[in-house]
């Protein structure tokens, strides 16, 4: 089980990536009359393709709402979502062997597991669910006018366009639709994913992700702080090993003559001159767009041969992972990104 709880949301999912169903519970949510059609496109952005880069596993992936009638949220709502495509058996040579870079290793100092099938709870699968409230919380944002983009900015070495570099419109990014996450180099990075699965292998990306029209004001100081909520929805997303907004690490081999972001009046409304800071001062908005990067490694399942344990025999042993994994689990972490910052924005608007 894992919860979330804010402070007007508070959210609950329970499941594991080869339990019958996986099963999320929200507290709080605003009376809201969702399009199902809209949930369901988005969603699919996140389920597994066709493509090369995407595991074969194919889930369904439709949620099934409880205590919600015709689309209206008024209250408190359930939503599960049934696991059909399983294969355990693929995982019955790793009993009692962490696979490197996974949760495994950890799991089994927690709970003594040994049986690591599916990366149980730790699995990814479980942003299904996540993605089904992420979807229904940008919906609310754009009712208000407030709308969630993200998409590949790199993808191992290949770099595409970013939001350091150019301005880049709301427009532009949905007009990707279910198509490539990437505003440019797709081709370029779509070889970089074959090419690591081809050699077995598996490759990391960073993600850029801009919210529009955010109004000035929300969040608050040190452990209110905006950055603070939202880095922890994003982090809560499995594969995720950095976040920073704005320029982030790149002003810390600067100087503050250079990144400040110099305030000016124009038709008198006041501006900013740059958005080193991505939006956000002191924990709070500033009115201009948020913009954020994160970096996702790379999915620890490769076949490749890997150096382990084996926690019976206490033995050191190789072990070469079968199953159906993603060569790159940032594309289908896009979506999951803008669910992270959907939640955490209702969270803090409806304070």
């Amino acid at each position: 089980m894992s919860i979330f709880k804010g402070k007007n949301l508070s959210v609950e999912i329970v499941g594991e990536s080869h339990s019958p169903e996986m099963k999320m519970t929200v507290k709080g949510f605003p009376k809201f009359l969702y399009d199902e059609d809209k949930l369901l496109a988005f969603m699919g952005r996140r389920k597994a393709s066709s493509s090369a880069f995407s595991t074969p596993r194919k889930e369904d992936d439709i949620p099934i709402f409880e205590n919600v009638n015709n689309c209206l949220i008024d209250g408190d709502f359930s939503v599960i979502i049934k696991n059909n495509n399983v294969k355990s058996k693929d995982y019955n040579s790793l009993y009692g062997k962490p696979r490197p870079s996974h949760a495994d290793y950890a799991w089994h100092l927690k709970d003594g597991a040994l049986d690591f099938k599916g990366g149980g709870r730790f699995s990814a699968r479980l942003t299904a669910v996540y993605s089904v409230l992420g979807g229904l919380c940008k919906e609310y944002l754009e009712s208000k006018g407030i709308f969630i983009g993200a998409y590949l900015q790199s993808v191992g070495k290949v770099q595409g366009k970013s939001y350091r570099d150019s301005e880049i419109s709301f427009s532009e990014i949905e007009s990707l639709g279910n198509n490539f996450p990437s505003l440019s180099k797709a081709s370029e990075m779509l070889n970089e994913i074959e090419n690591a699965r081809l050699n077995g292998d598996s490759v990391g990306a960073v993600s850029e992700v801009i919210v529009y029209n955010l109004p000035a004001g929300v969040g608050d100081n040190l452990f209110e702080g905006l950055e603070g909520k939202i880095s922890n929805l994003i982090f809560s997303i499995p594969a995720v090993k950095g976040v920073e907004f704005g320029s982030g690490f790149e002003m810390s081999g600067s100087y503050g003559s250079k990144v400040n972001d110099s305030l000016y009046y124009e038709n008198g409304e006041v501006k900013l001159k740059s958005n080193n800071n991505g939006g956000i001062n002191g924990g709070i908005s500033n009115g201009f767009n948020l913009t954020m990067r994160v970096a996702f490694k790379p999915t620890p399942s490769i076949s490749i041969e890997q150096d382990t344990v084996d926690l019976i025999t206490k033995e050191n042993v190789k072990i070469k992972i079968e199953g159906r994994h993603d060569a790159c689990v940032a594309v289908r972490g896009v979506p999951c990104l803008e669910s992270a910052v959907a939640i955490a924005l209702v969270d803090e608007i409806l304070g």
